[in-house]
């Protein structure tokens, strides 16, 4: 299944993303922080985005669940996007909207697809899901205290150790997950 949306071209869009987050936000020093968090967080949802957009390829739409979890990935990735660029002049707004996109994906996916399989399409609900909706929820609580001037400085480290923690968790399980299962790859 081809959608608007191919690899190449959501490669390309977020890796400009990503170079243009910190070409336009390298000052003021308060701004760095923020801006390094939410190039990683493009890095990182550019390659979910990749995964879910291949996942996808390779399980038929006929299933509700898919067809559902299609237009949720569709729909959280030009959230994304628009948040990225949106970045560029206002960082703050751009990384609001970045993390609602994630509240979003995070409530509305029902499901998680494993092509490999023999059920491609595991139910992975809120419940599941919950200890990454606290973290996107408390990351928007320390934007939208950055927004307002409110302790830039600490709520800028702040935030970035958060993505950094969450992405050093994510893939050291990944690693771990697959290591386990004999699988080399992440």
């Amino acid at each position: 299944m081809q959608t608007a949306l191919d690899n190449p071209l959501v490669s390309i869009l977020f890796t400009v993303a990503a170079v243009g987050i910190l070409g336009w936000n390298l000052q003021p020093l308060e701004s760095l922080g923020v801006a390094l968090a939410l190039m990683l967080l493009c890095i990182d949802q550019g390659r979910m985005a990749l995964v879910d957009l291949t996942n996808i390829r390779q399980i038929p739409l006929n299933d509700p669940q898919v067809e559902r979890f299609h237009t949720v990935t569709l729909i959280t990735i030009t959230l994304e996007l628009l948040g990225f660029y949106l970045a560029w002049m206002q960082l703050g707004l751009g990384t609001a909207l970045v993390l609602i996109s994630q509240l979003f994906f995070n409530t509305a996916a029902k499901v998680q697809l494993y092509p490999g399989n023999l059920e491609p399409i595991q139910p992975f609900g809120v419940k599941e899901r919950s200890p990454v909706l606290i973290a996107n929820t408390v990351a928007l609580g320390l934007v939208a205290l950055w927004q307002s001037n409110q302790l830039r400085q600490i709520t800028a480290a702040l935030l970035l150790a958060i993505v950094v923690v969450y992405l050093a968790l994510k893939y050291l399980a990944i690693n771990t997950a697959a290591t386990a299962n004999g699988d080399e790859r992440p």
